[in-house]
C-alpha cells in the first residue's frame, strides 16, 4: 500500500449506528466493513452537529462547517424575513452559505463524482459529475416551496398496491370473467378472470393521464387461481409478466407518454403477495416506476449511460409500503436490496468509466429501516421476543446488502484509495411526542386559534406545526424540530415583542421549557434549553436558527432530530459511524478521542494536500495517521529532492527529466 492515498471515497450510510455495525462486523456478517475496521481506524466517539437530522449534517460532512455557518440548520430551513410559519425542506445548495469540498477541488482542477448525496443539487462542481442530490434518492425532488411537510416528487411515480381490498396508497380492483383477450395460453381450471386499474401516479413529478393496465388471473393446474398476468393491453404477447404467489417478476421496462410527443422509459418489478384460490383476496405489489434517463444528472447527457440490469430506483426503498402494513418485512428487505443494487451498479460504472479524485455517495437504507423498526429492536418498547428477533434479522440483512455494495465499490476504486465510511446521525426508539404548545400556552407565551388542515402541512410534520396561532397575542412560536422564535417586532412580519423585551422573553421561554413535566410520570421532558447566544457551543448561531434551542430527553420524541449528539437509549445511539481505511492511516486502531463531522474535510485535505474549503471549521484528526507528522515528513523528503537537484544542476550534470539541451 502506498504511503499516501491517490483518491478519496466518502461513503455515507444515513443513520448507520457504530455499535450495531461493529457488532455485525465482528460476528462475520459484514466482511468488507470488517476488513476496513481491522485494517483502518474506527472512531468510537464521532459526534454529529445538532440537530441530529439529514440535511444539515450531510452538508457539514462535505463543507467542514457547522450548521450555523453553512445555514442549513434543520431538516427544514427558515429564510430570515419570511413569516415564522413558512419553511421549506433543506435539500438545495442554494441554502448553503459555505463552500463544498467539491467546489474547492473544482477550482484546483480535480475531478469529483457526487452520487446520491443529499443537499448537492443544483450542482456546484461544474467540471465534475453530480447524480441526484435534491432528495434522498436519485430523481427524488425535495426542492421548492410547493412541497410541504416531508413530501417529495419522484420520476416517475412511487410504489403502489393493487388489491381487491380498499387499502392506503392502493388501487382497488374487481375481477370478472375475462373477455376479449388474445393469445392467452389455455389454463386447466376455472374460467380466467380479468380486472383493470389506472396506474397511481401519486407523487410523480410529471402530470400525465395515468395509463390503464390489465390483470389476467388464471388457474394453471385445476386447484384454484394461482397466477396473475399484468399487461398494458389485452394481448398476452404484450404482457409485462406472469407470476405466482410469493414470486417477483423480472425487471420490466415500458414506455409512458408524459407529454404530447414525449415518451419516457420507466422500469419496475411486481410481486404477487396474495391470491386466494377463488381470487377473492388479491394483492399485487408494484415497485416505484423509475426513469433512469431524466434530468437529475449533471452533465445532462450522462443520464443516457445510467443503467442497472437488475436494480430498481425504489424511491423509499419499500419503507412506506411496510410502514402502511402493505408488505411484510421480507418483501421490504427485498425492495431495499433491489434499490441498493441499483446504487451499486451506477456507482461502479461511474468509478470505472469516469475520471475522479473524490467520490462521494450516500445510502439511505439504514435511516428508512430504523424509522420502520427501531422501536421493535428495543426491549423497552417491544416486549414480544419474536418481533425483536424479526427486526434483528432484518437489520442484519439490511447491513449485509450495503456491505456487498461497499465491497464492489472498494474493488473498483482500488487499494490506493482512502475510504471514509460515515453517517449523519443515529437513532433511538420512538418515545412520546413533545408538543411545545403544551408548555407555551399555559405560560401565556402563545395563543392558539385552530388546527391546520392536514394537507396544508403534508400531514407529516410535528404536532405543533399543524396549529395556527393568534399572531397579535403570541410572543413565542415553535418552529421545526428544535427552535422557538421570539415573535420580534421589526424582524418578523407579525412581530409583537419589543426589542427591549427580547432577553426577558427568551429567558421566560427557557424557564417554561425546563418547568414542563410529563403529566404521566412527572419527568422533565426538555433536557437542554439555550438562548441563541449560548447555543454557539452546539454549532448553532446566526440568522437561520431560532432564539431558543431545545433538546429532549432521549425517551421522548422520534428516532432522531431532537436528541443531543452523544445521547443514547437501549440499543440506540445518536453518534455517527466513522471508519477511515487507506494509505497513511493506522491499522486496527480504535480512536477514542472525540471527533466531529466537521473534522472529515480538514483530515482529507491534509492527507491529500488538497485546498481546504474556505469555510471549513473542523480539525485534522492527527491520531488517525500512522505518522502524525506525515505531511511534514513528505515536505522534508521533497526538500531533500530539490536540494539534490540543485546541487546536480550546479555541477552541470544532465538530469533524467531533461529531454533536450537548452541553449
Amino acid at each position: 500500500m502506498a504511503r499516501f492515498p491517490k483518491k478519496v471515497a466518502i461513503i455515507g450510510l444515513d443513520c448507520a449506528q457504530p455499535a450495531r455495525v461493529d457488532q455485525y462486523a465482528k460476528e462475520g456478517y459484514l466482511p468488507n466493513i470488517k476488513k476496513m475496521i481491522e485494517g483502518g481506524v474506527f472512531a468510537e466517539n464521532c459526534l454529529v452537529p445538532y440537530p441530529t437530522v439529514t440535511p444539515p449534517n450531510w452538508t457539514t460532512i462535505v463543507t467542514g462547517a457547522w450548521p450555523g455557518t453553512h445555514g442549513i440548520t434543520d431538516f427544514h430551513v427558515h429564510r430570515p424575513g419570511d413569516p415564522l410559519d413558512r419553511v421549506h425542506q433543506g435539500f438545495t445548495t442554494e441554502d448553503c452559505r459555505a463552500e463544498y469540498i467539491w467546489e474547492s477541488l473544482d477550482k484546483a482542477g480535480k475531478k469529483v463524482i457526487v452520487f446520491n448525496y443529499p443537499t448537492s443539487w443544483p450542482p456546484k462542481a461544474r467540471n465534475g459529475i453530480v447524480v441526484g442530490g435534491a432528495g434522498l434518492t436519485p430523481n427524488e425532488w425535495r426542492v421548492g416551496d410547493d412541497l410541504p411537510g416531508v413530501r417529495s416528487k419522484v420520476g416517475f411515480c412511487s410504489e403502489q398496491l393493487v388489491s381487491t381490498s380498499v387499502l392506503p396508497s392502493s388501487r382497488k380492483v374487481e375481477f370478472k370473467e375475462a373477455e376479449g383477450w388474445e393469445n392467452v395460453p389455455k389454463s386447466s381450471g376455472d374460467e380466467d378472470l380479468e380486472g383493470e386499474f389506472r396506474l397511481r401516479i401519486g407523487s410523480g413529478k410529471y402530470k400525465v393521464d395515468p395509463p390503464t393496465w390489465y390483470l389476467l388471473v388464471q388457474d394453471s393446474a385445476g386447484k384454484g387461481y394461482d397466477r396473475v398476468t399484468l399487461s398494458p393491453t389485452k394481448n398476452f404477447k404484450d404482457a409485462f409478466f406472469t407470476i405466482s404467489r410469493g414470486e417477483w417478476s423480472k425487471k420490466v421496462y415500458t414506455d409512458i407518454q408524459i407529454a404530447k410527443g414525449e415518451v419516457k422509459k420507466v422500469h419496475f418489478r411486481g410481486k404477487l403477495l396474495e391470491l386466494s384460490d377463488d381470487a377473492g383476496d388479491f394483492r399485487l405489489y408494484l415497485s416505484a416506476l423509475g426513469i433512469e434517463d431524466d434530468d437529475y444528472v449533471y452533465p445532462a447527457e450522462l443520464s443516457k449511460e445510467i443503467h442497472s440490469e437488475e436494480g430498481l430506483m425504489a424511491f423509499n426503498g419499500g419503507y412506506v409500503a411496510y410502514a402502511l402494513d402493505l408488505i411484510d418485512m421480507d418483501t421490504y428487505m427485498e425492495v431495499q436490496h433491489f434499490h441498493d443494487l441499483w446504487l451499486g451498479d451506477v456507482a461502479t460504472y461511474l468509478l470505472k468509466n469516469k475520471p475522479w479524485d473524490l467520490f462521494s455517495m450516500h445510502f439511505h437504507a439504514p435511516d428508512w429501516f430504523y424509522h420502520a423498526a427501531m422501536t421493535d429492536l428495543d426491549p423497552l418498547t417491544q416486549p414480544d421476543p419474536k418481533r425483536r428477533e424479526r427486526a434483528l434479522n432484518a437489520e442484519r440483512r439490511m447491513y449485509q446488502n450495503i456491505d456487498e455494495m461497499i465491497g464492489r465499490i472498494m474493488e473498483v476504486a482500488g487499494k490506493d484509495t482512502l475510504f471514509m465510511i460515515v453517517s449523519d446521525h443515529g437513532a433511538v426508539a420512538d418515545g412520546p411526542p413533545f408538543n411545545p404548545y403544551d408548555a407555551l400556552v399555559p405560560a401565556g407565551l402563545a395563543v392558539l386559534v385552530d388546527k391546520m388542515r392536514e394537507w396544508e402541512t403534508g400531514g407529516n410534520l410535528a404536532d405543533h406545526a399543524k396549529y395556527i396561532v393568534d399572531w397579535k397575542k403570541t410572543k413565542a412560536y415553535p418552529q421545526r424540530d428544535l427552535y422557538i422564535y421570539v415573535n420580534l417586532k421589526g424582524r418578523d412580519p407579525d412581530g409583537i415583542v419589543e426589542p427591549g423585551d427580547y432577553d426577558k422573553v427568551v429567558q421566560q421561554i427557557i424557564d417554561t421549557l425546563y418547568d414542563y413535566k410529563d403529566s404521566k410520570n412527572g419527568k422533565r421532558v426538555v433536557s437542554l434549553a439555550l438562548s441563541k447566544k449560548d447555543a454557539r457551543i452546539l454549532g448553532l448561531y446566526g440568522d437561520c436558527v431560532g432564539d431558543v434551542i431545545y433538546a429532549l430527553d432521549p425517551i421522548y420524541g422520534a428516532q432522531h432530530g431532537q436528541q443531543l449528539p452523544a445521547s443514547g437509549l437501549g440499543p440506540g445511539d445518536q453518534r455517527s459511524i466513522m471508519i477511515m481505511y487507506g494509505p497513511g492511516f493506522k491499522k486496527g486502531y480504535r480512536l477514542t478521542r472525540t471527533m466531529w463531522l466537521t473534522d472529515i474535510v480538514p483530515t482529507i485535505c491534509y492527507i491529500m494536500n488538497w485546498p481546504l474549503p474556505k469555510d471549513a471549521e473542523g480539525a485534522v484528526v492527527y491520531q488517525a495517521f500512522r505518522d502524525p507528522n506525515i505531511i511534514q515528513g513528505h515536505i522534508e523528503s521533497l526538500q531533500k529532492s530539490l536540494d539534490s537537484m540543485e546541487k546536480a544542476l550546479s555541477r552541470g550534470e544532465r538530469q533524467p527529466w531533461d529531454k533536450h539541451d537548452c541553449a
